[in-house]
């Protein structure tokens, strides 16, 4: 039973550690509906509860990697390129 409880105990402070780490070095605008500090609080006052639920519900989703300097994979998808051979076949 000793162990069970070390086990739990554990994985409590593990739990509540990773949520706070990550709720300290999220960037202020992926947090959503408290601030930082209050989100901290939470987290500390509430160990599973609010580890939970930052996880869930205090940080915005993040973008998948690369959404923002998405580019075309190949001549075919890009736009411009089709453009421009539009144009020369017409000017043939």
């Amino acid at each position: 039973m000793t162990r069970l409880l070390t086990i739990l105990l554990f994985a409590v402070v593990a739990l509540s550690v990773l949520a706070l780490i990550d709720c300290l070095r999220t960037d202020r605008s992926r947090v959503r509906s408290f601030p930082r500090a209050a989100w901290a609080a939470i987290i500390l006052l509430i160990p599973v509860s609010g580890a939970v639920v930052w996880f869930l519900g205090g940080r915005a989703a993040a973008a998948p990697a690369g959404a923002a300097a998405r580019r075309p994979v190949g001549p075919d998808d890009d736009p411009v390129f089709l453009r421009q051979l539009t144009e020369q076949l017409r000017r043939r």
